[in-house]
């Protein structure tokens, strides 16, 4: 059956009778489960969630016009294709802040609920609601016709990961049709509480499996604060994942240059113009920074710290919005990174790959590789085994 046979002679669905509750149960199960996890309550216990990848290489923040957008940080570059449309005309790129929290909130379903396949309705409706966007979503007022636009650039586009290393010896490519299937209905004369019953987002499995390797936690009430300006949203959740790995890993402090945050953040100021890409970013900087105000015991607060230079960003040790409570597999790893040394049994099997090399040389070339690189391993012994695997294998005694 084609597309055109499956969708001839359809009729619009129409909402029920009455407006389906929202799953109050299953959301209490699921904070008392957050509560567990995430250790005391924080200022709010509304969280989403995105993904590393779309943190280290970010979205464009206007119009780029163009059917594909790429940002490069390190080795490691994300490419965003336009989708088309049933004349196969380019649809556009997503750019600005709405459709970052639109991800945010796919990606904090996907956790929820485990499912690829997503309903809107009333639970998009109260998202929008809770980050701040409280208009007319119908189908022909400004509001609705902008969250359509922006829905179909996103569901319908490709992101491509891309790692080559320095060398030139390692590739990996993955490519990502975020949702294959969805369908969304908008109502032209209901209210938006009913202008998106029947609707729902089908994502990739390659998205959904991206999706639960490694999300990182985020602040509803802070999304809300800075769904205006997608530099600051971007400044947020870089903070959050680079403190996080800050901690993990032991390190004090990391030091950035301007050039190497304006590739991977998509301003669209020229890369010459470093100065104004400065100055937004010092902005953007003070406007996260209000909302890193945690109180201590003894009365004093906590703040977020780091130094804007003339050259560049040093970022310290700061503490986290969101405090996860580490299982027993990252407090080993966050063991090993602070050490910087193995487990025996580790040492053992390192031993084993590469006889004929000494294990201490081979741990510390790790080490640095990984620090020069900016690499925090999740595994840092399954990390450091297939290190050993491929650089004995580059480098034969």
């Amino acid at each position: 059956m084609g597309l055109k046979d499956w969708t001839l002679g359809r009729k619009k669905a129409q909402p029920p009778a009455r407006v389906h509750p929202d799953d109050r149960a299953k959301i209490e199960a699921g904070n008392a489960v957050a509560k567990l996890y995430f250790g005391p309550p924080q200022k709010t216990s509304s969280l989403a969630y995105y993904s590393p990848e779309l943190i280290q290489c970010t979205l464009p923040h206007s119009d780029p016009k163009e059917s594909k957008w790429t940002r490069q940080n390190g080795d490691f570059s994300l490419t965003v294709s336009s989708g088309v449309d049933k004349k196969g005309e380019y649809v556009g790129v997503p750019y600005g802040s709405f459709p970052r929290l639109v991800l945010a909130y796919i990606i904090t379903r996907v956790l929820q609920t485990g499912s690829a396949r997503i309903e809107l309705a009333s639970h998009f409706t109260a998202f929008l609601r809770e980050i701040g966007y409280t208009g007319d979503y119908r189908g022909t007022g400004a509001n609705g016709k902008r969250v359509r636009e922006q829905l179909q650039r996103l569901l319908r586009a490709t992101i491509t990961f891309n790692y080559e290393s320095e060398d030139k010896k390692h590739l990996a490519v993955q490519s990502v049709n975020i949702a294959p299937k969805f369908e969304l209905w908008f109502d032209e004369k209901r209210p938006d509480e009913a202008s998106l019953f029947g609707s729902y987002i089908q994502i990739s499995e390659e998205f959904r499996q991206a999706i639960l390797r490694s999300p990182v936690p985020l602040r509803l009430d802070v999304l809300a604060a800075l769904k205006r300006s997608p530099l600051a949203l971007d400044v947020y959740m870089w903070l959050s994942y680079r403190l996080f790995t800050m901690k993990a890993s032991g390190q004090d402090e990391i030091s950035l240059s301007y050039g190497q945050l304006q590739a991977q953040f998509g301003t669209g100021i020229a890369e010459g113009n470093y100065r104004q890409f400065r100055k937004e970013l010092k902005l953007a900087f003070a406007k996260v920074a209000q909302y890193w105000e945690l109180p201590t015991d003894d009365g004093t607060k906590q703040t977020l710290n780091y130094e804007l230079d003339a050259k560049r960003l040093v970022l310290y040790r700061s503490p986290l919005l969101v405090v996860k409570k580490p299982s027993a597999a990252e407090e080993a790893a966050r063991e090993i990174m602070e050490r910087r040394q193995f487990d025996t049994e580790t040492r053992k099997k390192a031993r084993q790959i590469a006889p004929k090399w000494d294990v201490n040389v081979l741990s510390n070339a790790y080490f640095a590789w990984i620090e020069r690189e900016q690499i925090t391993p999740k595994d840092p012994r399954s990390h450091f085994l297939a290190f050993v695997e491929q650089h004995t294998k580059r480098n034969p005694i």
